[in-house]
């Protein structure tokens, strides 16, 4: 059973008081459990709850935490006879509430008599495991309704100002992270060729993750449509004239994230079609980053990015208007139909179980116009946040056929000639990028090592091993 030692990582006993004291009531948290992918003694792949995570460092499923009368409580399951013929050595509890830094370590069968006098009290969070729920619902002896239990708002609000921050270890765990993407996209570049397909570039990238000792933060997307934003599948072989599209990044072993995109030509080289839209789209990205200091708001960030979109739109001929009409109007969400970013770090849309909560405060409200309504954050940026900046532009084919847009934007988009561009795909570009207080205030693209540049990025193209060769050698 793996625990993270309490010794040269964070402090986590620090981070349990700091909630306490938010919060002025006993918390109970909750570990996922496993789950059966049919045959129950085959669980899928196990993630600790993040939350669970930040607070313990404990990634043991089924684990409980209890934080009361000043002291930290473990929850776990005791070493069972025969485990150490199917698992190996199994560490006593005392050895755990020594390595996890615990007042007191549990078993779980005392969870409910040891919770039950702070019952009326009692804070807590559901987690993704409905089943853990249900358990969580008869503890607190009331209803636990997602996100949290009754109450429970003190204690979301305390967890996102903690969580939404990050401190130097947890940037190191992203720079880790970030660097085994880097060497994945790379691999993913040097495989690319004609006639290659989406599944091998796809088992290439995770098992260049895989082999460093890390796992895929989100199922890798790798597609010649990459105007499917969060295309689950790799059916496609990849054409001499196709643009292939890698969303894809890692996670470390604590948890933290990374989450990169990139677009490229199967050929090798950009056509001038390619060339034209990836030079927007990164005019675009350069621009929301630069934008990534504390104190502007990323709304705002949102909106310039789209107006460099607009413009570069406009001079292909897609787009026709007033730049300031057609980001207000919405129109330049028909070819760039999403936000341009979101918060990072221990979940890749890090804190969004908490809703738009974390991401949007009082008073202020996703944008109305088509595309930034699903602008993910709106919050004024201060150091120690990590955020994604991807604008993109995509031609989508139940977008540009859709009747009601036609008639509403009909003024501003020249359908007939996005007509022509049916096919293209998409191209996306997004990197992950700390906002800082020290270095005048300027970003740090944590993800800056995987090429963005046009001949940075040609200089790399199938000039590796193939998936193949690769994953055969």
């Amino acid at each position: 059973m793996a625990v993270t030692p309490a010794v040269g990582g964070p402090d986590h006993a620090a981070r349990r008081r700091a909630l306490v004291e938010a919060v002025g009531a006993p918390i109970l948290l909750a570990n996922n459990g496993t789950r059966a992918r049919n045959l129950p003694i085959n669980a899928l792949p196990f993630r600790a709850d993040s939350t669970f995570l930040y607070y313990t460092g404990c990634t043991e499923p089924g684990a409980f935490v209890l934080l009361a009368d000043g002291h930290t409580t473990l929850f776990l399951a005791p070493p069972e006879p025969g485990d150490e013929l199917w698992h190996g050595h199994v560490a006593s509890l005392e050895d755990r509430r020594i390595a996890l830094g615990a007042d007191v370590v549990r078993p779980l069968a005392a969870l409910d008599a040891v919770c039950a006098p702070h019952r009326e009290r009692l804070v807590s969070l559901a987690v993704p495991d409905a089943s853990v729920n249900v358990r969580l619902s008869v503890l607190l002896g009331r209803a636990l309704a997602y996100p949290g239990s009754p109450g429970a708002d003190v204690l979301i609000d305390a967890i996102i100002r903690q969580r939404r921050t990050h401190d130097a270890w947890e940037l190191a765990q992203m720079r880790e992270a970030a660097a085994l993407t880097t060497e994945a996209h790379l691999a993913a570049m040097g495989a690319t060729r004609p006639g290659a397909t989406e599944r091998e570039v796809a088992a290439l990238f995770d098992a260049v993750i895989a082999a460093r000792g890390g796992t895929l933060a989100y199922r890798s997307i790798v597609t010649v449509r990459g105007e499917v934003l969060h295309n689950p599948d790799y059916p496609n072989r990849l054409g001499a004239d196709d643009m292939l599209l890698l969303d894809g990044g890692a996670e470390v072993a604590s948890g933290y994230a990374s989450d990169v995109t990139r677009a490229w030509p199967v050929r090798g080289q950009f056509d001038s079609r390619q060339r034209d839209v990836y030079d927007i789209v990164l005019r675009a990205q350069a621009r929301g980053i630069a934008g990534c200091r504390p104190g502007a708001r990323y709304r705002d960030l949102h909106f310039a990015a789209t107006r460099v979109l607009a413009e570069g739109l406009r001079d292909l001929g897609l787009l026709r208007g007033d730049l300031d009409g057609l980001v207000e109007s919405g129109a330049t969400g028909v070819f760039f139909p999403h936000g341009l970013g979101h918060l990072i770090g221990l979940d890749v849309h890090d804190l969004e179980n908490f809703g738009d909560r974390p991401a949007y405060p009082p008073g202020r409200a996703r944008p109305a116009q088509f595309g930034a309504r699903y602008l993910r954050m709106d919050l004024d940026l201060t150091p120690g946040l990590v955020v994604t900046v991807e604008p993109g532009i995509y031609m989508v084919p139940a977008i540009l056929h859709d009747r009601a847009l036609r008639t509403e934007f009909a003024a501003q988009v020249d359908f007939d000639a996005a007509e022509r561009w049916v096919g293209f795909g998409g191209v996306r570009i997004e990197d992950d990028v700390h906002v800082r207080d020290d270095a005048g205030g300027e970003p740090e693209v944590l993800t800056a090592a995987i090429p963005r540049d046009i001949a940075a990025i040609e200089a790399r193209l199938g000039r590796g091993p193939s998936a193949r060769e690769r994953l055969s050698a």
